[in-house]
């Protein structure tokens, strides 16, 4: 970094566990633990310089109730549907942007070679969980694929979506899809989304 002036980052990496619906009875299926790899950019997020690691935080625009109720009521009409669908590990979907990222793997996910180096480093591609960024670079990837799609960011309406051909209106909020408008037409789009990201199979909506 200090040869071509580049400045890059330095960070780490480590696995938090917890345990899902702890509320919940012993032995309820809904009751399981959850593993993550995470970025620990809380502590000791360094630059070249060894200050510590300043962040663009590209801000997520979040949708609004009343932006999902328009999708319930449109959903609603006859000859329509409104479902929704999870992005499946969402913000590893997308590439990482800005500064340049190298990270510290703990130790029982670094592959046996690593033995030979002092501090070895690898450079962070995707946009991990726990990155300050990483919901930013979600979002620009996900209303891109929408906009691809002939999608129209509606004026207004943050992360609320309408194609004037197909009839279809849709939210993108975090990892979750709403869609609504006429059935053939939503079918058709989960299609193609599922093509550019990875989604869980859509289901009816939850009515707010």
């Amino acid at each position: 970094s200090r040869k071509d002036g580049k400045k890059r980052h330095m960070g780490r990496v480590h696995a938090i566990c917890c345990l899902k619906n702890s509320e919940l009875p012993d032995n309820h299926p809904d009751k399981v633990h959850k593993g993550r790899i995470v970025f620990g950019s809380g502590y000791n997020t360094k630059d070249t310089d060894g200050d510590f690691a300043i962040f663009a935080e590209l801000s997520s625009c979040p949708t609004s109730h009343e932006a999902s109720k328009v999708c319930d009521l449109w959903g609603a009409m006859p000859g329509h549907v409104c479902e929704q669908a999870d992005a499946r590990q969402a913000y590893v979907q997308s590439k990482l942007g800005g500064t340049e990222t190298w990270i510290e793997l703990p130790k029982e996910l670094q592959p046996a070679y690593f033995a030979a180096f002092r501090r070895p480093v690898v450079l962070l591609v995707m946009s991990l969980y726990g990155h300050p960024d990483a919901g930013g670079y979600w979002q620009l990837h996900s209303f891109k694929v929408i906009t691809d799609l002939d999608f129209i960011e509606i004026e207004g309406w943050p992360s609320l979506f309408w194609n004037p051909d197909t009839k279809v209106l849709i939210i993108a909020y975090v990892d979750d899809f709403k869609v609504a408008g006429p059935r053939l037409a939503v079918a058709r789009l989960w299609t193609e989304l599922q093509k550019k990201i990875d989604l869980d199979p859509p289901k009816p909506a939850s009515r707010f």
